[in-house]
């Protein structure tokens, strides 16, 4: 599926009322260069998700669009499921976006199981913030170069032997 571009909160509206599927909205800028780099992943991420509305929206066209989201950092993704918000990114994260699009679209690539889990005292294995967090880190860290991995570990190591 290709990408919609919105100019009005009534253009954005009229595609969230058409349909109760998930839909993200990329919102970015001309000058902003973080936006020009994911921009790629989301289009690439439109052609697999056929089933996902994406919408791109430039915050300096459609400024009550931006606003109604209060979008504060570009680029920021938002996630709705029908016209609820569901979920929000926002920064450069491509990792964070294909797991949010892949987690929200409700589609598995593994087949494994889905859930959050349980620890033996029954409750959940932990609040969603946690799990963010952690896909946080998780990212950063993948995408980190392997010579700064190798110094921060050296660095890490240091610290610990001196503090010993």
């Amino acid at each position: 599926m290709s990408v919609t571009h919105v100019n009005s909160l009534s253009q954005l509206n009229g595609i969230l009322s058409d349909s109760n599927k998930l839909t993200v909205i990329d919102f970015h800028a001309a000058w902003c260069g973080p936006c020009h780099a994911i921009a790629p992943a989301f289009e690439a991420l439109a052609k697999q998700y056929p089933n996902v509305n994406f919408v791109k929206c430039d915050v300096d066209a459609a400024r009550d669009v931006a606003s109604t989201y209060k979008v504060s950092a570009m680029p920021t993704f938002v996630f709705l499921q029908g016209s609820k918000q569901v979920h929000m990114i926002r920064g450069a994260d491509k990792m964070g976006l294909q797991n949010a699009v892949k987690r929200f679209s409700g589609s598995s690539s593994t087949g494994a199981f889905s859930g959050q889990g349980h620890t033996l005292g029954g409750s959940s294995a932990s609040p969603p913030a946690t799990n963010d967090l952690i896909a946080t880190a998780t990212s950063i860290w993948s995408n980190m170069d392997a010579p700064l991995k190798v110094l921060l570990c050296l660095l890490a190591a240091y610290v610990f032997f001196w503090l010993m």
